[in-house]
């Protein structure tokens, strides 16, 4: 096994990002003991609904053009897609201030949280960032710029840390979790848009209105199909942010939050790392004989090796680890760990996949099972609060769905890989 890592292209990449990494998965970790002294669970809880508003544009903030670069097989092609994917972003960064303006007070009532509206300003910067982000960390995995990546999310980690305990020291409220966030994503950006400026700036000669109008109208399904897709999978979370304050409290909410970000965000790093060399790799395989399946096979295996043993520790032991690292406080929050294993599990070993319907033309019928189950999952959310009230209850509902769900996508992604 070792030595086909050591001679595989494929896993090389993988383990460029996750070497590079490394230190990135720990800062999370770290960081997050000092920050729970730092800001309160209902800091944390106005926290999550900012980025519950902000993620449903930042998700579109490139109307998913971003996810086209990879695909052409020209460099003077991709770049038009580029540039198509950097303009969409400032027009929906002005789009989501005019929303903000119009409808900020309303979206605060919404979640149940008066103090959401004084964050909400910073939406449009957030979305921005967001964009110019995703734009060139498609470019980075379209030419293979793997050490850039892994130091573009080691700057993002970091940034994000130390601003956030920086503005904690010095008193800061929520805005001071807000400002990590935007730091983090912005730095991010600077390894990737270096490494464009230095290897790829003559392509900047290609870019054309016309060429831009071309690719636009031939990736349309990505707007049209594949935004939709993404809002449903953004709105779906960001709902149960919402209805947890509305229906519980910011504090119950801060508690989720921070669990899932902890669960999430190291595991996210390595599922981040395979699908990136995956997509990329994945892409050009089907150009070649429209077959994917023994490489979607062994990363499956791959993902399911490395997160099994990391999610049977958390299901016994989530409370305890929790409360000890983070204070007994907290221990509730290894409770929801816990009762949402299962789902969390199938989710780290299927995510770094969900790229196979683009490369194979199934974006639609993926669009129709996301949007079914995301409806799913928030009407039982609803019906579950009023039948018994209770936010565990409600959790053990949304993990059930999300199992079935998981497995069900499993058995079609290999179905359609070849």
């Amino acid at each position: 096994m070792i030595k086909i890592i050591r001679e595989s292209e494929f896993y090389k990449h993988i383990l460029t990002i996750i070497s590079g990494s490394t230190l990135a998965q720990l800062i999370p970790l770290i960081s997050e003991p000092i920050l729970v002294r730092l800001f309160t669970p209902v800091e944390f809880g106005v926290l999550a609904l900012f980025l519950a508003v902000a993620s449903v544009f930042s998700a579109v903030a490139t109307a998913r053009y971003e996810m086209a670069i990879v695909l052409p097989k020209k460099d003077e092609i991709a770049i038009n897609i580029l540039a198509l994917s950097l303009f969409i972003s400032i027009i929906m960064s002005l789009f989501s201030a005019l929303i903000i303006a119009l409808f900020g007070s309303q979206i605060a009532d919404l979640a149940g949280s008066k103090e959401l509206i004084t964050f909400l300003k910073w939406v449009p910067l957030f979305v921005l960032v967001s964009g110019v982000f995703q734009s060139f960390n498609q470019w980075a995995t379209r030419k293979k710029y793997f050490a850039n990546i892994a130091v573009s999310k080691l700057s993002q980690s970091s940034t994000n840390a130390a601003v956030s305990i920086g503005s904690g020291w010095a008193g800061a409220n929520a805005l001071g979790l807000i400002s990590g966030q935007l730091s983090g994503w912005t730095i991010a950006s600077f390894p990737l848009i270096y490494k464009f400026y230095k290897n790829d700036k003559k392509l900047l000669s290609s870019i054309t209105k016309t060429q831009i109008r071309i690719q636009a109208k031939e990736h349309r399904d990505f707007p049209r199909i594949n935004s939709a897709h993404i809002i449903s999978d953004i709105g779906q979370q960001s709902m149960v942010s919402f209805l947890i304050s509305a229906l519980f409290s910011d504090r119950i909410l801060g508690f989720y939050s921070r669990m899932i970000r902890i669960v999430k965000v190291p595991a996210g790093f390595i599922g981040t790392a395979v699908g990136q060399v995956f997509y990329q790799k994945a892409s050009e395989q089907w150009q070649k004989d429209h077959n994917i399946r023994f490489l979607l096979i062994s990363n499956m295996k791959l993902m399911a090796a490395i997160g099994t043993p990391m999610f049977i520790i958390l299901a016994l032991f989530g409370p305890q680890i929790f409360g000890f690292v983070l204070g007994d406080e907290w221990a509730i929050a290894g409770v929801y760990a816990q009762i949402l294993t299962p789902w969390l599990l199938l989710n780290f070993i299927i995510s770094p996949f969900t790229h196979i319907p683009l490369i194979t033309n199934q974006q639609k019928k993926f669009f129709v099972l996301s949007l079914s189950i995301n409806m799913l999952i928030v009407l039982a959310f609803i019906l579950t609060y009023y039948i018994q009230g209770n936010i565990e209850t409600a959790l053990i509902m949304i993990s059930t769905i999300q199992v079935i769900f998981h497995v069900y996508l499993a058995w079609w992604f290999w179905k359609i890989s070849a």
